[in-house]
């Protein structure tokens, strides 16, 4: 046996190797944390929220305000996707069981005429982003811990059955979920009397909504959970190695994730004033993935873009081209991925990833 091999079995040396892995890597998280601003993201981001400020004050049409309202719910849940895809790693193909399911339970409180219920609005939607992020702690437990811990391919394939499962459920819920035909929200987005739930008064809320999510998730990318993260997604075994526990990390991780879903769906659905079974299924959930793809995975400011730009296109082709429209979208895709593999901000945030 060689001295090196000697060397590598010797405990002490282990020990010193690990401490020295763990002081360079606080270094990195440290330099990382502090690194400076990205200008051409800031240069974006500076740009959409002028745009979000500026499309109400050059338009009088409420129907296009509160269409774009209804966009920013919609990237709300993208972002969501790319927290726990683009920054965690984990391809997922049921997020939409967070989205829906949420508005189900939202459904259900405000509707239903059993018991203690109907509830109120508001109490009803916190009742819908509790329900959403215990089902992902839930389901994190079963997917992230034990011999049994699933990765990459395996986690998507459990995901997908979640999605299919649930809305099997919703088709079979009879007087609970509506079956076919789904819940007829009868709630309003208003507080102490002032009514935001349709035009101008829609957009500037939800608008307002989406500035604070995407800084409160770039507040925690920039934190250690979020930098963890990132690690678990590049090498989780190094994570672990370090004395972090990378299912710790995924799990916390993944119910933020499906909370933010959770609070978009509810206001979504309520404003749409219904919610069916396709609302937790799976073409829900694959439409989110093409929205973070279109935009670019990872960067946040992408899946936003992503969103608001495929559903513009799909609402405003689908009444001109009722026969074709899903083919102008498909190409549209099939174009962007083919020369921005990346996504259209996919390059933003190369420096940090």
């Amino acid at each position: 046996m060689s001295p090196a091999d000697g060397a590598a079995d010797d405990p002490a040396t282990q020990g010193t190797s690990v401490e020295e892995a763990v002081r360079s890597s606080a270094g990195a998280v440290r330099r990382l944390g502090r690194g400076r601003p990205n200008r051409r993201l800031l240069i974006v981001e500076l740009t959409l929220l002028a745009l979000l400020i500026i499309i109400p004050l050059v338009t009088n049409d409420a129907f296009l305000v509160d269409r774009l309202g209804r966009f920013f719910l919609l990237a709300v849940f993208a972002m969501s996707v790319d927290l726990i895809w683009g920054y965690g790693g984990l391809f997922t193909f049921g997020h939409a069981v967070f989205f829906g399911g949420a508005a189900y339970v939202v459904g259900i409180l405000t509707t239903r005429d059993w018991g203690f219920l109907p509830i109120p609005f508001w109490p009803a939607l916190l009742a819908g982003v509790a329900f959403a992020a215990l089902l992902a702690l839930a389901t994190s437990f079963f997917v992230f811990y034990g011999r049994g811990a699933l990765r990459g391919g395996e986690f998507a394939v459990v995901t997908l059955a979640v999605a299919v499962i649930a809305e099997r459920i919703a088709n079979a819920g009879g007087q609970v979920t509506g079956g076919q035909n789904g819940i007829l929200m009868n709630a309003r987005l208003e507080i102490a009397g002032v009514a935001f739930h349709r035009g101008f008064a829609f957009y500037a809320f939800t608008a307002s909504l989406l500035v604070v999510v995407y800084l409160g998730l770039k507040r925690f990318l920039r934190a250690r959970p979020g930098l963890l993260i990132r690690g678990v997604r590049e090498n989780e075994d190094r994570v672990g190695l370090l004395g972090y526990d990378a299912p710790r990390v995924k799990r916390r991780t993944f119910v933020l994730s499906a909370a933010i879903a959770g609070l978009a769906g509810g206001l979504f659905y309520v404003h749409d004033g219904i919610v069916s079974p396709s609302a937790v299924g799976v073409a829900a959930s694959t439409l989110v993935l093409l929205w973070v793809v279109l935009g670019g995975r990872g960067t946040l400011a992408g899946p936003i873009v992503g969103a608001v730009l495929l559903s513009y296109l799909t609402a405003v082709l689908s009444g001109r081209l009722l026969d074709t429209w899903l083919v102008v979208v498909g190409i549209t895709l099939v174009v962007v991925i083919l020369l921005m593999p990346a996504g259209i901000f996919g390059f933003l945030e190369q420096d940090e990833r």
